[in-house]
């Protein structure tokens, strides 16, 4: 499908531009403004225990004077040196606590004024953490379900600008975080004359690259990075707000406890750095350390990753993670075709495993034909499924094996394009293990496949119940053809119980519990609509076939005044996209049972200015 752009010419009235030709912000008409200013609909994270969730409310729209506040842009990312974080970051606020077995809901008290973070839940489900972006640095809170109450941890100021800055460990009062070293002193100085030339060098080797925004520029841009980015690890007592440094002060990138919390894996950047490439590409160390901050094991030196092709990856060890089914097991890939995707080879990559402190030395695990994708380990430990794409067709292969006996051959499960939406099995469901670490729900044979149910009539999201021996599903539930409503998360084990979120075109998201086999769901909350406005614009799926005869879809959005018949002028918003063939290509997208809600620079507020918008 071609793309179509609108072009606007837009004329400010004298008054708009202000004095001396200054063009000032300018607010939009009310029926626009009204549903700006609307609340966004409540999200729910639950925790691992099913018996409490924190409902809370993006923030939208965040203020012009905090998106205004002067921010640096290095090694693309962009860091507000006041705040030592992420320039515009995700906030939510009006936190509640509500409890799953009676309902009963608790107003979540926070600090004055705090921007927070969404909530993180501690493994067994009893506390939670956020943070707190203040006028000079940024907080970390704590909470619990007994008090419904965030408080800051004295002394704490933490680092957020390249990475997550903190984690919670397995026994539910620990957290490792990032913090700004003590003592940094002030930010370095530019020299008035530079020490020396902008010095580049090329290496003759044919590597083309994406172009990346916000890319270092010379060496005093490599200071104020270092300097930023630089962090102390720590751990820290939630109940006492002990805090013990770990470690020196380093450009960390990363700090993951282990599942069983002997161990932290660290990964940290160093130079020499790259002017065309992020600090991802920059040079980087992986080690394993213990809580002491001692050495325990050297994992990968990965040097700067100037050179991969379009395409490609990087050699050596990569996408180095814990197994989360195991205490202190770390994985990894490693590419068997030098990284380079245009390479004939019979297979591609390999996965390694390591055991610390039972292996001396690492071993092969899993090798695939094409390039590795992931794995999915279930909670009993003798499953596990992992993928492979095919670059050339883009196809996804998913198997199935027993991670105890990664020699036995893998069966295959799933055989499709990544564009197919007909038969796409779904995703499975997770447990949040007592490690903090998650895993492929299981029930004695059976895992949970959540699935958005794609059809020519439009979006049915599903739950499946599959059987990992005899590979067919068995379906527990799923939306009817007149809603839009999703599987949120598992209640009971077994897969009888489960979380949705409902929607209609009249109704608004909200949350219920289900049972498998009843038609009756309890509603969990009862959110009103917070833009009744918006349920007299109609929107119905138009299908129609292309010229070269490929079928196609489109949303039609009709403004409130429509009436039957009636000419009016349209908005059409398309964007090309690739398929692998004309079957998939005319696969129907999304749901016109779905709540309306325009937000952003939405291409749907024209729909309240009298156009017709047909959309994607």
């Amino acid at each position: 499908m071609a793309a179509m752009a609108l072009l606007l010419c837009v004329v400010l009235p004298a008054e708009a531009q202000g004095t001396q030709g200054v063009v000032r912000y300018q607010r939009p008409p009310k029926e626009v403004l009204d549903v700006l200013d609307a609340p966004a609909p409540m999200t729910m994270t639950l925790n691992s225990a099913r018996d409490h969730g924190i409902l809370y409310e993006p923030l939208r729209y965040p203020p012009i004077a905090e998106l205004a506040q002067p921010f640096l842009r290095l090694a693309g990312v962009r860091i507000v040196p006041a705040t030592n974080g992420p320039h515009n970051p995700l906030r939510v606020k009006n936190l509640t606590l509500k409890s799953l077995a009676t309902g009963a809901e608790k107003t979540i008290s926070v600090p004055p004024g705090a921007k927070l973070s969404p909530p993180v839940w501690s493994p067994d489900g009893k506390h939670f953490a956020s943070t707190n972006t203040s006028a000079n640095g940024i907080e970390l809170l704590i909470g619990d379900t007994s008090s419904a109450a965030l408080k800051p941890v004295p002394g704490v100021k933490l680092n957020a600008a390249i990475a997550g800055p903190f984690a919670w460990t397995n026994d539910s009062r620990t957290l490792v975080v990032l913090q700004v070293p003590a003592g940094r002193g002030k930010p370095p100085a530019r020299a008035e004359i530079p020490l020396g030339p902008n010095v580049q060098e090329n290496y003759g080797k044919a590597a083309p690259a994406p172009t990346f925004e916000d890319m270092l520029q010379n060496p005093y841009d490599e200071d104020v990075f270092d300097y930023y980015a630089t962090s102390q690890i720590a751990l820290v007592d939630s109940v006492t707000g002990k805090v013990t440094p770990v470690g020196k002060p380093a450009v960390y990138a990363g700090v993951n406890p282990a599942p069983g919390g002997q161990y932290l894996l660290v990964t940290w950047r160093h130079r020499p750095y790259s002017y065309q490439r992020p600090h991802q590409s920059f040079p980087t160390e992986v080690e394993v350390w213990d809580r002491a901050g001692k050495k325990v094991q050297h994992i990968a030196s990965q040097p700067l990753a100037e050179n991969i092709p379009l395409g490609g990856v990087q050699t050596g060890p990569r996408s180095v993670g814990w197994m989360s089914i195991e205490p202190a097991t770390l994985g990894w890939v490693e590419a068997l075709d030098d990284g380079d995707p245009r390479k004939k080879v019979p297979q591609r990559d390999k996965t390694m495993i390591f055991r610390i402190g039972k292996q001396a030395e690492p071993a092969e695990f899993i090798r695939t034909e094409h390039r590795f994708q992931g794995f999915l380990f279930g909670e009993s430990g003798t499953l596990a499924l992992y993928r492979e794409f095919d670059r050339a067709r883009n196809w996804i292969r998913t198997w199935a094996f027993n991670p105890q006996e990664p020699s036995a051959k893998p069966r295959l499960v799933w055989d499709m394009s990544t564009s197919e939406r007909y038969k796409n099995p779904g995703t499975p469901l997770a447990r949040t293990l007592p490690s903090g670490y998650s895993a492929m729900l299981q029930s004695g044979d059976f895992i949970f496949l959540d699935g958005d149910g794609a059809s020519p009539e439009g979006d049915r999201p599903f739950l499946d119940k599959f059987n990992t021996k005899t590979l067919q599903s068995e379906r527990l539930w799923q939306c009817d053809k007149t809603s839009y409503e999703n599987v949120v998360t598992w209640l009971a084990p077994d897969g009888s119980k489960f979380l949705t979120r409902h929607e209609s075109p009249t109704e608004p998201p909200n949350y219920f519990v289900r049972t498998a086999g009843s038609s009756q769901p309890q509603a969990l909350t009862k959110f009103a609509d917070p833009t009744p406005q918006l349920r007299a614009i109609k929107k119905e799926l138009v299908k129609y076939k292309r010229a070269d005869g490929v079928e196609l879809s489109f949303t039609m959005y009709l403004p409130p005044d429509y009436k039957q018949g009636e000419r009016r002028p349209a908005v059409v918003w398309a964007y090309p996209l690739e398929f692998t063939g004309a079957d998939v290509a005319s696969q129907v997208s999304g749901s016109a049972n779905r709540f309306t809600a325009i937000t952003g620079m939405s291409h749907l507020f024209f729909a309240l200015h009298g156009y017709v918008v047909l959309d994607n």
